[in-house]
Protein backbone atom coordinates (compact mmCIF):
# COMPACT_ATOMS: atom_id res chain seq x y z
CA UNK A 1 0.00 0.00 0.00
CA UNK A 2 2.79 2.38 0.95
CA UNK A 3 4.52 1.55 -2.33
CA UNK A 4 1.45 2.56 -4.38
CA UNK A 5 0.97 5.68 -2.26
CA UNK A 6 4.59 6.65 -2.88
CA UNK A 7 4.14 6.14 -6.63
CA UNK A 8 0.93 8.21 -6.61
CA UNK A 9 2.63 11.06 -4.76
CA UNK A 10 5.54 10.90 -7.17
CA UNK A 11 3.20 11.15 -10.17
CA UNK A 12 1.36 14.11 -8.61
CA UNK A 13 4.63 15.87 -7.87
CA UNK A 14 5.79 15.36 -11.46
CA UNK A 15 2.50 16.72 -12.79
CA UNK A 16 2.67 19.77 -10.56
CA UNK A 17 6.31 20.33 -11.48
CA UNK A 18 5.39 20.16 -15.15
CA UNK A 19 2.53 22.59 -14.61
CA UNK A 20 4.75 25.00 -12.72
CA UNK A 21 7.39 24.83 -15.44
CA UNK A 22 4.73 25.54 -18.05
CA UNK A 23 3.67 28.66 -16.16
CA UNK A 24 7.13 30.21 -16.14
CA UNK A 25 7.29 33.62 -17.77
CA UNK A 26 9.66 34.32 -20.67
CA UNK A 27 13.23 35.09 -19.63
CA UNK A 28 13.05 38.69 -20.87
CA UNK A 29 10.46 39.44 -18.19
CA UNK A 30 13.26 39.12 -15.63
CA UNK A 31 16.27 40.09 -17.76
CA UNK A 32 14.79 43.27 -19.26
CA UNK A 33 12.70 45.14 -16.61
CA UNK A 34 12.03 48.09 -18.94
CA UNK A 35 10.58 45.85 -21.65
CA UNK A 36 8.62 43.89 -19.07
CA UNK A 37 7.13 47.11 -17.69
CA UNK A 38 6.15 48.38 -21.15
CA UNK A 39 4.57 45.05 -22.09
CA UNK A 40 2.67 44.58 -18.84
CA UNK A 41 0.98 47.96 -19.33
CA UNK A 42 -0.99 46.40 -22.18
CA UNK A 43 -2.77 44.02 -19.78
CA UNK A 44 -4.57 42.42 -18.10
CA UNK A 45 -5.67 40.11 -20.92
CA UNK A 46 -9.19 38.73 -21.18
CA UNK A 47 -9.90 35.79 -23.49
CA UNK A 48 -13.46 35.26 -24.72
CA UNK A 49 -14.22 31.95 -26.39
CA UNK A 50 -17.27 29.89 -27.05
CA UNK A 51 -18.41 26.28 -27.49
CA UNK A 52 -18.29 23.74 -24.66
CA UNK A 53 -14.54 24.14 -24.25
CA UNK A 54 -14.55 27.72 -25.46
CA UNK A 55 -13.83 27.27 -29.13
CA UNK A 56 -10.68 28.18 -30.93
CA UNK A 57 -9.72 30.61 -28.24
CA UNK A 58 -9.04 27.97 -25.60
CA UNK A 59 -7.98 29.32 -22.23
CA UNK A 60 -4.38 28.30 -22.90
CA UNK A 61 -4.10 30.52 -25.99
CA UNK A 62 -5.04 33.77 -24.24
CA UNK A 63 -2.97 32.72 -21.22
CA UNK A 64 0.09 32.51 -23.49
CA UNK A 65 -0.57 36.06 -24.69
CA UNK A 66 -0.70 37.19 -21.05
CA UNK A 67 2.57 35.36 -20.33
CA UNK A 68 4.25 37.05 -23.30
CA UNK A 69 3.17 40.37 -21.74
CA UNK A 70 4.93 39.30 -18.51
CA UNK A 71 1.60 39.20 -16.67
CA UNK A 72 1.24 35.54 -15.78
CA UNK A 73 -1.88 33.98 -14.29
CA UNK A 74 -2.85 37.06 -12.28
CA UNK A 75 -2.93 39.16 -15.43
CA UNK A 76 -5.23 36.79 -17.30
CA UNK A 77 -9.05 36.65 -17.24
CA UNK A 78 -11.10 33.88 -18.83
CA UNK A 79 -14.86 33.91 -18.06
CA UNK A 80 -15.65 30.22 -17.84
CA UNK A 81 -19.23 30.88 -16.79
CA UNK A 82 -20.21 33.10 -19.69
CA UNK A 83 -19.57 30.95 -22.77
CA UNK A 84 -22.43 32.49 -24.78
CA UNK A 85 -23.18 35.82 -23.09
CA UNK A 86 -20.30 38.08 -24.01
CA UNK A 87 -21.98 41.34 -23.05
CA UNK A 88 -22.59 40.10 -19.51
CA UNK A 89 -19.07 38.74 -19.25
CA UNK A 90 -17.64 42.03 -20.46
CA UNK A 91 -19.84 44.04 -18.10
CA UNK A 92 -18.85 41.92 -15.10
CA UNK A 93 -15.11 41.65 -15.72
CA UNK A 94 -14.58 45.11 -17.17
CA UNK A 95 -15.65 46.57 -13.84
CA UNK A 96 -13.81 44.12 -11.59
CA UNK A 97 -10.61 43.32 -13.50
CA UNK A 98 -10.36 46.07 -16.13
CA UNK A 99 -8.67 44.01 -18.87
CA UNK A 100 -6.93 46.23 -21.40
CA UNK A 101 -6.60 43.60 -24.14
CA UNK A 102 -9.68 41.50 -24.99
CA UNK A 103 -9.26 38.62 -27.46
CA UNK A 104 -12.50 37.24 -28.96
CA UNK A 105 -11.77 35.39 -32.20
CA UNK A 106 -14.73 33.03 -32.54
CA UNK A 107 -17.65 34.59 -30.67
CA UNK A 108 -19.29 35.96 -33.82
CA UNK A 109 -19.25 32.51 -35.43
CA UNK A 110 -20.94 30.81 -32.50
CA UNK A 111 -23.67 33.44 -32.17
CA UNK A 112 -24.43 33.73 -35.88
CA UNK A 113 -24.73 30.00 -36.59
CA UNK A 114 -27.71 29.54 -34.22
CA UNK A 115 -29.74 32.51 -35.50
CA UNK A 116 -31.92 32.44 -38.59
CA UNK A 117 -32.98 35.91 -39.68
CA UNK A 118 -30.55 38.54 -40.86
CA UNK A 119 -32.35 41.17 -38.80
CA UNK A 120 -31.83 39.11 -35.64
CA UNK A 121 -28.18 38.58 -36.46
CA UNK A 122 -27.64 42.30 -36.96
CA UNK A 123 -29.28 43.06 -33.61
CA UNK A 124 -26.99 40.58 -31.87
CA UNK A 125 -23.94 42.07 -33.60
CA UNK A 126 -25.06 45.59 -32.62
CA UNK A 127 -25.29 44.57 -28.96
CA UNK A 128 -22.14 42.45 -29.03
CA UNK A 129 -19.84 45.04 -30.56
CA UNK A 130 -21.07 47.94 -28.44
CA UNK A 131 -20.88 45.74 -25.33
CA UNK A 132 -17.31 44.62 -26.00
CA UNK A 133 -16.30 48.16 -26.99
CA UNK A 134 -17.60 49.46 -23.67
CA UNK A 135 -19.59 52.11 -25.50
CA UNK A 136 -21.00 54.46 -22.90
CA UNK A 137 -23.48 55.85 -25.42
CA UNK A 138 -25.10 52.41 -25.77
CA UNK A 139 -28.03 51.19 -23.68
CA UNK A 140 -25.81 48.51 -22.19
CA UNK A 141 -23.66 50.78 -20.02
CA UNK A 142 -24.41 53.65 -17.66
CA UNK A 143 -21.24 55.70 -17.38
CA UNK A 144 -22.86 58.63 -15.60
CA UNK A 145 -21.49 59.85 -12.28
CA UNK A 146 -23.77 57.58 -10.28
CA UNK A 147 -24.03 54.83 -12.89
CA UNK A 148 -22.75 51.29 -12.60
CA UNK A 149 -19.98 52.05 -15.13
CA UNK A 150 -18.93 55.42 -13.70
CA UNK A 151 -15.41 53.97 -13.37
CA UNK A 152 -15.01 54.30 -17.15
CA UNK A 153 -14.87 58.09 -16.93
CA UNK A 154 -13.07 58.24 -13.58
CA UNK A 155 -10.32 55.82 -14.59
CA UNK A 156 -10.25 56.79 -18.28
CA UNK A 157 -10.68 53.09 -19.01
CA UNK A 158 -11.20 51.68 -22.49
CA UNK A 159 -10.25 48.09 -23.47
CA UNK A 160 -8.65 47.14 -26.79
CA UNK A 161 -10.78 44.43 -28.41
CA UNK A 162 -9.53 41.97 -31.05
CA UNK A 163 -12.78 40.61 -32.51
CA UNK A 164 -12.98 37.90 -35.16
CA UNK A 165 -15.14 38.48 -38.22
CA UNK A 166 -17.90 36.02 -39.14
CA UNK A 167 -17.27 32.51 -40.37
CA UNK A 168 -20.05 30.17 -41.49
CA UNK A 169 -19.50 26.57 -42.53
CA UNK A 170 -22.38 25.96 -44.92
CA UNK A 171 -22.84 28.67 -47.53
CA UNK A 172 -25.05 28.27 -50.59
CA UNK A 173 -25.91 30.43 -53.58
CA UNK A 174 -29.27 32.13 -53.09
CA UNK A 175 -28.64 34.85 -55.69
CA UNK A 176 -30.49 33.06 -58.49
CA UNK A 177 -34.22 33.30 -57.85
CA UNK A 178 -35.82 31.18 -55.14
CA UNK A 179 -33.44 29.92 -52.42
CA UNK A 180 -32.57 26.21 -52.58
CA UNK A 181 -34.61 23.78 -50.51
CA UNK A 182 -31.82 23.23 -48.00
CA UNK A 183 -31.95 26.90 -46.98
CA UNK A 184 -34.49 27.37 -44.16
CA UNK A 185 -36.45 30.58 -44.57
CA UNK A 186 -39.02 29.77 -41.90
CA UNK A 187 -38.50 29.59 -38.17
CA UNK A 188 -38.24 25.80 -38.08
CA UNK A 189 -36.29 23.35 -35.99
CA UNK A 190 -33.61 22.07 -36.00
CA UNK A 191 -31.65 25.29 -36.25
CA UNK A 192 -30.78 26.46 -39.77
CA UNK A 193 -27.90 24.56 -41.35
CA UNK A 194 -27.42 26.71 -44.45
CA UNK A 195 -26.72 30.39 -45.06
CA UNK A 196 -26.79 32.38 -48.28
CA UNK A 197 -23.35 33.58 -49.32
CA UNK A 198 -24.81 37.03 -50.00
CA UNK A 199 -26.22 37.21 -46.47
CA UNK A 200 -22.88 36.18 -44.99
CA UNK A 201 -21.03 38.86 -46.98
CA UNK A 202 -23.65 41.41 -45.95
CA UNK A 203 -23.27 40.51 -42.28
CA UNK A 204 -19.49 40.84 -42.43
CA UNK A 205 -19.92 44.21 -44.12
CA UNK A 206 -22.29 45.23 -41.31
CA UNK A 207 -19.78 44.01 -38.73
CA UNK A 208 -17.00 46.08 -40.33
CA UNK A 209 -19.20 49.16 -40.23
CA UNK A 210 -19.96 48.51 -36.56
CA UNK A 211 -16.29 48.08 -35.67
CA UNK A 212 -15.43 51.28 -37.52
CA UNK A 213 -17.59 53.21 -35.03
CA UNK A 214 -15.32 52.23 -32.15
CA UNK A 215 -11.58 52.98 -32.38
CA UNK A 216 -10.86 50.36 -29.71
CA UNK A 217 -12.42 47.47 -31.69
CA UNK A 218 -10.19 45.82 -34.30
CA UNK A 219 -11.40 43.01 -36.53
CA UNK A 220 -9.31 39.89 -36.95
CA UNK A 221 -9.67 37.86 -40.22
CA UNK A 222 -11.03 34.81 -38.40
CA UNK A 223 -13.15 33.92 -41.42
CA UNK A 224 -10.07 33.18 -43.50
CA UNK A 225 -8.36 31.42 -40.59
CA UNK A 226 -11.31 29.15 -39.77
CA UNK A 227 -11.90 28.31 -43.43
CA UNK A 228 -8.26 27.25 -43.71
CA UNK A 229 -8.58 25.13 -40.59
CA UNK A 230 -11.73 23.16 -41.32
CA UNK A 231 -11.89 23.17 -45.14
CA UNK A 232 -9.65 21.28 -47.55
CA UNK A 233 -6.67 21.03 -47.37
CA UNK A 234 -7.15 21.68 -43.62
CA UNK A 235 -4.04 23.73 -42.95
CA UNK A 236 -3.24 27.23 -41.71
CA UNK A 237 -0.60 29.49 -43.22
CA UNK A 238 1.75 30.74 -40.51
CA UNK A 239 4.24 33.53 -41.27
CA UNK A 240 6.47 35.10 -38.63
CA UNK A 241 8.18 37.32 -41.21
CA UNK A 242 11.54 35.57 -40.92
CA UNK A 243 10.18 32.05 -41.31
CA UNK A 244 6.91 30.52 -42.44
CA UNK A 245 5.17 27.18 -42.69
CA UNK A 246 1.75 25.52 -42.93
CA UNK A 247 0.30 23.86 -39.85
CA UNK A 248 -2.17 21.07 -40.48
CA UNK A 249 -5.36 20.83 -38.47
CA UNK A 250 -4.15 17.57 -36.93
CA UNK A 251 -1.08 19.36 -35.59
CA UNK A 252 -3.10 22.12 -33.93
CA UNK A 253 -6.32 20.64 -32.57
CA UNK A 254 -7.53 17.54 -30.80
CA UNK A 255 -10.99 17.46 -32.42
CA UNK A 256 -10.59 19.62 -35.51
CA UNK A 257 -11.63 22.77 -33.66
CA UNK A 258 -10.15 23.13 -30.16
CA UNK A 259 -6.40 23.75 -29.73
CA UNK A 260 -5.65 21.78 -26.60
CA UNK A 261 -2.37 20.63 -28.06
CA UNK A 262 1.10 21.97 -28.55
CA UNK A 263 1.81 23.71 -30.78
CA UNK A 264 -1.93 24.44 -31.23
CA UNK A 265 -2.44 27.00 -28.46
CA UNK A 266 0.99 28.49 -29.15
CA UNK A 267 0.22 28.96 -32.84
CA UNK A 268 -3.13 30.65 -32.17
CA UNK A 269 -1.53 32.85 -29.52
CA UNK A 270 1.22 33.90 -31.93
CA UNK A 271 -1.26 34.59 -34.74
CA UNK A 272 -3.08 36.91 -32.34
CA UNK A 273 0.16 38.54 -31.19
CA UNK A 274 1.26 39.16 -34.78
CA UNK A 275 -2.07 40.84 -35.49
CA UNK A 276 -1.72 43.04 -32.41
CA UNK A 277 1.85 43.92 -33.42
CA UNK A 278 0.65 45.04 -36.86
CA UNK A 279 -1.90 47.30 -35.18
CA UNK A 280 0.86 48.72 -32.95
CA UNK A 281 3.05 49.34 -35.99
CA UNK A 282 0.16 51.13 -37.73
CA UNK A 283 -0.36 53.34 -34.68
CA UNK A 284 -3.83 51.93 -33.95
CA UNK A 285 -2.79 50.50 -30.57
CA UNK A 286 -0.39 52.00 -28.07
CA UNK A 287 2.26 49.65 -26.78
CA UNK A 288 5.51 47.86 -27.48
CA UNK A 289 5.72 44.97 -29.99
CA UNK A 290 5.01 41.72 -28.18
CA UNK A 291 7.60 38.93 -28.54
CA UNK A 292 6.29 35.68 -30.02
CA UNK A 293 6.48 32.46 -28.10
CA UNK A 294 9.32 30.43 -29.57
CA UNK A 295 8.12 27.58 -31.76
CA UNK A 296 10.39 24.62 -32.36
CA UNK A 297 12.48 24.61 -35.53
CA UNK A 298 11.08 21.16 -36.29
CA UNK A 299 7.95 22.83 -37.69
CA UNK A 300 9.93 24.95 -40.14
CA UNK A 301 11.60 22.54 -42.52
CA UNK A 302 12.47 23.31 -46.16
CA UNK A 303 9.51 24.24 -48.39
CA UNK A 304 7.85 21.48 -50.39
CA UNK A 305 6.76 23.81 -53.20
CA UNK A 306 6.40 27.47 -54.18
CA UNK A 307 3.41 29.85 -54.41
CA UNK A 308 3.88 33.31 -55.93
CA UNK A 309 1.07 35.85 -55.77
CA UNK A 310 1.13 38.27 -58.73
CA UNK A 311 -1.08 41.24 -59.77
CA UNK A 312 -4.26 40.68 -61.80
CA UNK A 313 -2.73 42.03 -65.01
CA UNK A 314 0.07 39.45 -65.02
CA UNK A 315 -0.19 37.08 -68.02
CA UNK A 316 -1.04 33.43 -67.24
CA UNK A 317 2.32 31.99 -68.30
CA UNK A 318 3.44 28.66 -66.91
CA UNK A 319 7.17 29.41 -67.33
CA UNK A 320 7.70 32.99 -66.08
CA UNK A 321 11.15 34.52 -65.61
CA UNK A 322 11.80 35.22 -61.92
CA UNK A 323 14.36 37.88 -60.99
CA UNK A 324 15.41 39.89 -57.95
CA UNK A 325 15.32 43.71 -57.66
CA UNK A 326 18.76 43.82 -59.30
CA UNK A 327 17.43 42.03 -62.38
CA UNK A 328 19.46 38.88 -61.66
CA UNK A 329 17.70 35.57 -62.25
CA UNK A 330 16.65 33.85 -59.03
CA UNK A 331 18.02 30.30 -58.91
CA UNK A 332 15.43 27.57 -58.42
CA UNK A 333 15.64 23.81 -58.46
CA UNK A 334 12.69 21.50 -59.17
CA UNK A 335 12.27 17.78 -58.77
CA UNK A 336 9.33 17.29 -61.13
CA UNK A 337 10.10 15.64 -64.45
CA UNK A 338 11.74 18.10 -66.82
CA UNK A 339 10.01 16.48 -69.77
CA UNK A 340 6.63 16.81 -68.04
CA UNK A 341 7.40 20.44 -67.14
CA UNK A 342 8.12 21.28 -70.79
CA UNK A 343 4.71 19.94 -71.75
CA UNK A 344 2.61 21.27 -68.88
CA UNK A 345 4.67 24.14 -67.47
CA UNK A 346 6.48 24.45 -64.18
CA UNK A 347 3.86 26.77 -62.69
CA UNK A 348 0.19 25.99 -62.30
CA UNK A 349 -2.14 28.98 -62.76
CA UNK A 350 -4.88 29.98 -60.33
CA UNK A 351 -7.14 32.92 -59.66
CA UNK A 352 -8.35 32.13 -56.15
CA UNK A 353 -6.33 30.87 -53.22
CA UNK A 354 -8.22 27.85 -51.86
CA UNK A 355 -9.30 26.42 -55.20
CA UNK A 356 -5.90 26.96 -56.82
CA UNK A 357 -4.05 25.39 -53.91
CA UNK A 358 -6.38 22.40 -53.79
CA UNK A 359 -6.00 21.70 -57.50
CA UNK A 360 -2.22 22.15 -57.27
CA UNK A 361 -1.73 19.92 -54.23
CA UNK A 362 0.39 17.43 -56.21
CA UNK A 363 2.69 20.28 -57.26
CA UNK A 364 2.95 22.02 -53.91
CA UNK A 365 3.02 19.42 -51.18
CA UNK A 366 1.95 20.18 -47.61
CA UNK A 367 4.19 23.19 -46.88
CA UNK A 368 4.85 25.44 -49.87
CA UNK A 369 6.70 28.73 -49.55
CA UNK A 370 4.37 31.70 -50.13
CA UNK A 371 5.76 34.96 -51.53
CA UNK A 372 4.33 38.06 -53.21
CA UNK A 373 5.69 39.62 -56.39
CA UNK A 374 7.12 43.06 -55.70
CA UNK A 375 6.49 44.11 -59.31
CA UNK A 376 6.48 42.64 -62.82
CA UNK A 377 7.29 43.45 -66.44
CA UNK A 378 5.63 41.49 -69.24
CA UNK A 379 6.07 37.87 -68.08
CA UNK A 380 8.93 38.61 -65.69
CA UNK A 381 8.27 38.49 -61.94
CA UNK A 382 10.38 40.80 -59.78
CA UNK A 383 10.82 39.69 -56.17
CA UNK A 384 11.89 41.67 -53.14
CA UNK A 385 15.47 41.37 -51.94
CA UNK A 386 14.25 39.42 -48.93
CA UNK A 387 12.46 36.82 -51.06
CA UNK A 388 15.36 36.60 -53.51
CA UNK A 389 17.75 35.93 -50.64
CA UNK A 390 15.40 33.34 -49.16
CA UNK A 391 15.04 31.39 -52.40
CA UNK A 392 18.76 31.67 -53.10
CA UNK A 393 19.48 30.28 -49.63
CA UNK A 394 17.21 27.27 -50.25
CA UNK A 395 18.89 26.69 -53.61
CA UNK A 396 22.37 26.78 -52.10
CA UNK A 397 21.26 24.34 -49.42
CA UNK A 398 20.31 21.87 -52.13
CA UNK A 399 16.53 22.21 -51.72
CA UNK A 400 14.45 20.93 -54.63
CA UNK A 401 10.89 22.20 -54.95
CA UNK A 402 8.18 19.77 -55.97
CA UNK A 403 6.40 22.30 -58.17
CA UNK A 404 4.99 25.82 -58.19
CA UNK A 405 1.80 27.86 -58.48
CA UNK A 406 1.02 31.39 -59.66
CA UNK A 407 -2.03 32.97 -58.05
CA UNK A 408 -3.05 35.86 -60.27
CA UNK A 409 -5.00 38.79 -58.89
CA UNK A 410 -6.09 37.16 -55.64
CA UNK A 411 -5.28 38.73 -52.29
CA UNK A 412 -4.11 35.86 -50.09
CA UNK A 413 -4.61 38.02 -46.99
CA UNK A 414 -8.19 39.10 -47.69
CA UNK A 415 -10.66 38.59 -44.88
CA UNK A 416 -13.74 37.30 -46.68
CA UNK A 417 -13.23 34.11 -48.63
CA UNK A 418 -14.33 34.50 -52.25
CA UNK A 419 -17.59 33.08 -53.54
CA UNK A 420 -15.67 30.90 -56.00
CA UNK A 421 -13.53 29.41 -53.25
CA UNK A 422 -16.49 28.93 -50.94
CA UNK A 423 -18.57 26.94 -53.40
CA UNK A 424 -15.57 24.97 -54.60
CA UNK A 425 -14.82 23.88 -51.02
CA UNK A 426 -18.48 22.89 -50.67
CA UNK A 427 -18.10 20.70 -53.75
CA UNK A 428 -15.15 18.91 -52.18
CA UNK A 429 -17.17 18.19 -49.04
CA UNK A 430 -20.00 16.70 -51.10
CA UNK A 431 -17.73 14.75 -53.42
CA UNK A 432 -14.03 14.40 -52.45
CA UNK A 433 -13.39 12.66 -55.77
CA UNK A 434 -14.03 15.93 -57.58
CA UNK A 435 -10.37 16.86 -57.09
CA UNK A 436 -9.36 13.92 -59.26
CA UNK A 437 -11.88 14.99 -61.88
CA UNK A 438 -10.78 18.63 -61.99
CA UNK A 439 -7.05 18.44 -61.31
CA UNK A 440 -4.62 18.94 -64.19
CA UNK A 441 -2.58 16.14 -65.70
CA UNK A 442 -1.13 14.01 -62.86
CA UNK A 443 2.49 14.65 -62.07
CA UNK A 444 4.96 11.78 -62.41
CA UNK A 445 7.00 10.61 -59.46
CA UNK A 446 9.90 12.78 -58.39
CA UNK A 447 12.65 12.91 -60.99
CA UNK A 448 16.29 13.99 -60.90
CA UNK A 449 16.49 17.62 -59.66
CA UNK A 450 17.08 20.19 -62.38
CA UNK A 451 17.60 23.97 -62.43
CA UNK A 452 14.84 26.24 -63.59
Amino acid sequence: MKKYLHILLLIISVLFAHQAAGNELPSYCKDDPNLARDLSRMGPVMGLGSSVSHGLLARSASQIVADQLCLGEEGHVFPWYFPASYQRAAKYYYKRRKPKLVIALDVTYHDMKVLEYTSDKKKVLDAMVSGLALACESEFYDCSENGNESYVIKDDYKPTVILGDIFFENLIDCSQGKPPKEYRIENAKPRPKKLCFEEYAQLNHHLRNLAARYPNVHLYPANHLFTSLIKYPYSIFYDEGTRQTFFSRKELTWDGWHPYTDPGSQVFANLTIMHVNRLIQEGKINGSPIPLIKLSDEYFGPPSGLIISVPEAFPPVTKPLIVGPDGQKVPLRFSLSKQWAKRHGVFGIGGSYFKARALSWDRLGPRPLVIHAQSYSDSTIVLSQKDQDLLTSHYRNGISLKGALLIIGDDLDKEIVSKEDTFFLNQIEKDPAILKKLSPAPMPNAAAPWEY
